[in-house]
């Protein structure tokens, strides 16, 4: 069916036949000749398997292999392998045990050029988007120890963390939405505007406000954090169907958050997930800040209080604790802490649910 000549583990790995009979995409006349081909040619059986376990190796990868590297690492196996796939005679388990170790430092190899990619993975995807910008773009790199401001001329502000970068147009005139990109971490106070949209591309995630105060985390880790401290704010994926639509609509769609809560993008499953953030915070109260003193109150008025401090929405049975009442002075505790007093005062409980806090009780006699 084929001339074949390999004589190395790089003729096997470079043959589009050899990979697609591994892979299982072979025709069936491929498939059947490799097959025969262990038998026939017992001289190469070795080299056969290991060729087929390095590419397995490969295909299993969750990174893309540099050629170079891959070359690399196949020079090294085979002078690694070479003394011993000449030696006559060799016992099976001695070749396969050495096989075992060189195959071993192929995958650590490969692995540390996948880490090096995971961290340049952000970079690479920031600089593409913003070559792709249909404005001219000016660029911010905070390359020292100390965050910097960067003033937009929306009137938009940005503090951008050590090692980020920030790209945005000189003005945002030329389009309906005023769009920025960034890598790395930055905290935006988006100035109120709700005829042009603001937002930001990081990585795979769109984050779009019409006016609010966030933390974007685009960095070399496993994903993608926004954290919103005050306003609303709708997080969706370049690779959503409906991207162009919420793109375009002056509305907020897609997976909308709070106050004190947060998503993360995660890059393995491609799935947003919502939550609070670790420590709550009270909103800014310009007129009124809140007080906690509780002196035999309603259940429900406590609820409410916390909800319009903390602007989480808290779900309970009403009816079920309609009876229950609260005595307590909780002003200056973190909100859990202050949730864990109230749980243990009215025998309840609460968990924390796609950003909501869900309260479960039995009633008060």
């Amino acid at each position: 069916m084929k001339s074949f000549d390999h004589s190395d583990l790089a003729d096997f790995l470079n043959d589009p036949s050899f990979r697609a009979w591994v892979r299982g995409h072979a025709t069936p006349d491929e498939a059947d000749w490799w097959a025969q081909y262990a038998a026939q040619h017992s001289a190469k059986a070795v080299l056969l398997w290991q060729a087929r376990e390095t590419l397995l190796g490969l295909e299993q990868a969750t990174f893309p292999a540099n050629p170079d590297r891959v070359n690399m690492a196949i020079d090294s196996i085979m002078a690694a392998t070479e003394p011993t796939l000449s030696r006559p005679g060799l016992a099976p388990a001695t070749w396969r045990f050495g096989w075992a170790v060189t195959a071993t430092v192929l995958i650590c190899l490969l692995a540390g050029w996948g880490w090096h990619l995971n961290q340049q993975r952000p970079v690479t995807i920031y600089k593409q988007l913003v070559a792709h910008a249909t404005v001219p773009m000016q660029e911010v790199v905070n390359d020292g120890s100390k965050t910097r401001l960067v003033l937009l001329a929306d009137g938009s502000s940005v503090v951008l963390q050590p090692n980020s970068r920030i790209s945005y147009p000189a003005n945002f005139t030329a389009h309906r939405n005023r769009e920025v990109y960034l890598t790395g971490e930055a905290f935006f106070e988006v100035a109120k505007n709700p005829h042009r949209p603001f937002l930001v591309y990081a990585d795979k995630v769109i984050t779009k406000v019409l006016g609010t105060s966030f933390t974007v985390r685009a960095t070399a880790k496993e994903g993608v954090d926004v954290v919103v401290k005050t306003g609303r704010v709708s997080v969706f994926t370049r690779d959503d169907g409906q991207r162009t639509d919420k793109v375009a609509s002056l509305q907020l769609k897609g997976l909308v958050l709070a106050p004190n809560q947060q998503v993360r993008f995660d890059r393995a499953d491609n799935h947003l997930t919502r939550s609070l953030v670790e420590s709550p915070a009270r909103l800014d109260m310009v007129i009124q800040r809140p007080v906690f003193e509780f002196n035999n109150t309603p259940v429900s008025t406590v609820f409410a209080a916390l909800t319009n401090a903390y602007g989480i929405e808290i779900i309970y049975d009403a009816d079920m604790m309609k009876n229950c009442y609260l005595t307590a002075s909780l002003d200056d505790e973190p909100l859990f802490e202050k949730l864990t007093m109230i749980c243990r005062t009215l025998d309840a409980q609460y968990e924390q649910m796609d950003g909501k806090l869900i309260i479960s009780s039995k009633g008060c006699p």
